[in-house]
């Protein structure tokens, strides 16, 4: 992307180079680019790191069939001894990874996987309770569990197999470019303000009625701005959609590291935000951003400030350490514990009871 000249602080290559099984049911394809985005990050960087990596995502098709589809593969591709970890991302993925007894398990909870899913009416879905049950669960069965914030540890029922890795940023996409070059290219006029709404408004757990109630209130605060909501997109698209906007709002229920307020933050982009997930200590210290209550009024106001920051924030500097890269090798950290542990106690991997 063009602007974007920073390099990204590599890895060393000394590290030992695992060979990696991925499982997801979330992956970039051609027909839906914005799926699994920051999972396909995440590859990325530990293939950069010297790591070897296969990812099992099963084709689009009926849910059971995508599941049995993937445990086949694990099963399969574990007992002939080539890979070194099996990490499964979210919740029954996680699951899958763990239907063998022959590799070590990393398993990566996303946020709802543990936390549940929220309904319209602000309670939790019977299946999203059922979703956290078995995650909570296999918790106990697996070698190492990385969650996205505290919230989550807790949900996990801590111990020392369970670490708080927040996804990392691609800060070679994610970087400042002139917002007037970003509006030229998406043919934005030069002169309005946009708040961005970053996530998909028809999951209820994103509360996207509340930044309309906020954009409402704003407006009725005397000051106008259009709520643009960017979803479907490439990840290319979406760096592009950030630089353009003047703010980026979020409103969720519930979150666990919400990845499109590091990317805004990397791009020196102001973010207001409900205090869900890690969005304080993202947050928290950089100037023209704002952690509210959810309240329309209090986003309204903090809205009003950001578009008063003119200038651009240090959210870029102040999120170094979510570098892609240094995500990378804390990572890589672990897979090394998990498998020395095992070579160590001299035993093919037994899940613990």
């Amino acid at each position: 992307m063009d602007g974007c000249t920073e390099p990204i602080a590599g890895a060393s290559g000394k590290n030992k180079s695992y060979r990696v099984l991925m499982v997801t049911g979330i992956y970039p394809t051609a027909a839906r680019p914005d799926k699994g985005t920051y999972i396909k990050s995440q590859v990325d960087s530990l293939i950069a790191a010297g790591m070897e990596v296969e990812v099992i995502h099963p084709k689009p098709g009926p849910v059971p069939l995508r599941y049995a589809r993937a445990i086949a593969q694990v099963f399969l591709k574990t007992l002939t001894g080539r890979f070194d970890v099996v990490h499964g991302h979210y919740g029954l993925w996680c699951l899958t990874a763990r239907m063998q007894w022959t590799t070590p398990v990393v398993a990566s909870f996303l946020g709802s996987d543990l936390l549940g899913v929220v309904t319209a009416d602000g309670g939790y879905s019977r299946f999203g309770e059922l979703v956290a049950r078995i995650s909570r669960w296999l918790c106990r069965r697996v070698d190492a569990v990385i969650v996205k914030s505290e919230e989550m540890k807790k949900a996990a029922l801590g111990g020392d197999t369970v670490f708080v890795i927040p996804n990392g940023v691609d800060f070679e996409l994610f970087c400042p470019i002139p917002r007037l070059q970003a509006r030229a290219a998406l043919g934005w006029d030069q002169d309005r303000r946009y708040i961005l709404f970053g996530n998909d408004p028809r999951r209820t757990v994103k509360n996207f009625p509340l930044a309309q109630a906020a954009v409402e209130r704003l407006h009725a605060r005397g000051v106008e701005a259009e709520l643009v909501v960017a979803i479907g997109l490439p990840h290319e698209k979406v760096a592009q959609y950030i630089n353009a906007s003047n703010a980026l709002i979020l409103t969720s229920f519930t979150e666990g590291s919400p990845n499109v307020v590091k990317e805004a933050m990397a791009c020196n982009v102001p973010v207001v935000s409900t205090d869900v997930g890690d969005v304080s200590q993202i947050i928290g210290r950089t100037s023209g951003c704002a952690v509210c209550p959810p309240d329309p009024e209090a986003l309204a106001a903090a809205l009003e400030q950001a578009l008063q920051h003119t200038e651009p924030t240090t959210g870029r500097t102040d999120i170094q350490y979510l570098d892609r890269s240094d995500v990378a090798r804390r990572v890589i950290a672990i897979y090394e514990k998990i498998t020395n542990k095992n070579e160590k106690e001299g035993r093919v991997f037994i899940a613990r009871a």
